[in-house]
């Protein structure tokens, strides 16, 4: 009972108080209006949601606009490093790609070198062939492998004994001389013989012997360095090559021309064809140009020919094939007629019967018939003065006239003339007179291998 007493008591008080009248004047016009508690709660709850609202809008706002800014922010970053990465990378493809340039053109330039190296290398090689060419005529070659040249053979001593008359055979032209015997050391036609050592055919020619997994843009580099390299080094064995046969073929023929001017000197004939003069200071090879090379093994060359060609005139063969003994040599002796001393003005070689007789060097012949003493004698002008005579044939086969060449028949051997038994008379002459074979026969088995 007494709290539903204090409850309408409540609402009494409430329905007691007078509600809020509002006026409002401007002047002398007033106007009021009646605002209701309740009214006023609900508009003043709106206001407060209405600004709340505000409030809210505009820290959404505010807080959208810093992440936006944060965002921005961060997508700036990630584009300035993605930037700089990329401007990173294209420096770097710009590097490889410059160095990539630098290193094809440098390949270039190298590969242009070494084809123009290999063309003067080629043209080298081609001049050294020539060379070489010339040399060969020359009987001077350069081999890669061929052996040494063997000692050269010593055929036995070889004659027919059937023919006893031909044991003690001698004659000859008499050419008397002023002198004793006891003076000249004479010896009997008929006595002692003297022995030659055999002779035999010109050996062949000498020759001087000369005793060709990385991957990737580097590993392909790598690999064309090799290749390079060893182009290089094909190039230079080449030129080496070159330089070292146009070497051996100077010295060769040096040492050829030095080796038949001093035989030739010995004879008393000057077979220089040129005259120069030598000397200077000592140059080591490894020095030398290859034009320097080429143009001394040419002129080396050129000289041999020469002088080759001139010593193939002068009579360093053999009149007879075979070893054969002398029945008499050139110099003083008895005459084996008139016993009295007398000059021999040759050698007499003891040969049977019908063996060919030789022509010792090319020539022309001058002579062929019956000449006193000489019986059937045929004779050669080898020029410069230089002549051959074969003696006592028993048949002629060359005529006046005739162009031989060194080996070819010219007759055969016989006992004609002024003889005393079957053997050749063999003589060698000069402008100042006859002179001793046997000392072309010696030049001859010197320069054996040369000729």
């Amino acid at each position: 009972m007494h709290q539903t007493e204090t409850s309408d008591d409540q609402n009494s008080r409430q329905a007691a108080k007078p509600p809020l009248r509002i006026i409002i004047s401007r002047g002398s016009d007033a106007s009021s209006f009646t605002v209701r508690p309740l009214m006023a709660a609900l508009a003043a709850g709106t206001c407060m949601l209405v600004i709340g609202g505000y409030l809210a809008a505009a820290g959404y706002m505010m807080l959208r606009e810093d992440n936006s800014d944060t965002s921005r922010l961060t997508q700036a970053a990630q584009t300035r490093f993605y930037e700089e990465r990329i401007a990173k990378l294209r420096a770097r493809v710009d590097e490889v790609t410059s160095r990539s340039l630098v290193a094809e053109q440098r390949y270039e330039k190298q590969i242009a070198a070494l084809k123009k190296r290999q063309g003067e290398i080629n043209a080298r090689h081609s001049r050294v062939a020539d060379v070489l060419a010339r040399a060969a005529e020359s009987g001077l070659t350069i081999a890669a492998s061929d052996p040494l040249p063997v000692a050269k053979p010593r055929p036995a001593l070889a004659f027919d004994a059937t023919l006893a008359e031909s044991t003690e055979a001698t004659g000859g032209a008499m050419v008397p001389i002023d002198a004793s015997v006891d003076m000249l050391g004479l010896r009997g036609s008929m006595g002692g013989v003297a022995k030659k050592a055999d002779r035999r055919t010109p050996a062949s020619p000498e020759k001087a012997t000369i005793s060709s997994e990385p991957t990737g843009a580097s590993a392909g580099l790598r690999a064309d360095s090799v290749i390079m390299s060893r182009i290089d080094s094909a190039l230079d064995v080449m030129n080496r090559q070159s330089e070292t046969a146009l070497d051996l073929i100077a010295v060769a023929a040096e040492r050829r021309i030095a080796r038949i001017e001093r035989v030739t000197s010995s004879l008393g004939l000057n077979l220089n064809v040129d005259g120069d003069g030598v000397g200077g200071p000592f140059v080591p090879l490894t020095s030398v140009s290859f034009d320097a090379r080429l143009a001394r093994a040419e002129k080396a060359v050129a000289k041999l020919s020469s002088l080759r060609d001139g010593v193939k005139s002068l009579p360093f063969g053999s009149p007879l094939e075979g070893a054969h003994d002398y029945s008499s040599t050139y110099g003083p002796r008895l005459d084996p007629f008139l016993r009295s001393p007398a000059m021999h003005t040759g050698l007499d070689f003891r040969a049977p019967i019908g063996t060919p007789v030789h022509a010792t060097a090319a020539g022309t012949v001058v002579s062929a018939g019956r000449k006193g003493g000489y019986g059937l004698m045929v004779e050669i002008d080898h020029g410069d003065g230089v002549s051959t005579r074969f003696g006592h044939l028993s048949r002629i086969v060359a005529t006046v006239g005739d162009r031989v060449d060194i080996g070819e028949v010219v007759g055969l051997v016989g006992n004609t003339g002024r003889s005393t038994g079957a053997h050749l008379h063999y003589e060698t002459r000069l402008p100042s007179g006859t002179v001793d074979p046997e000392l072309f026969l010696n030049a001859g088995e010197k320069l054996s291998g040369i000729l």
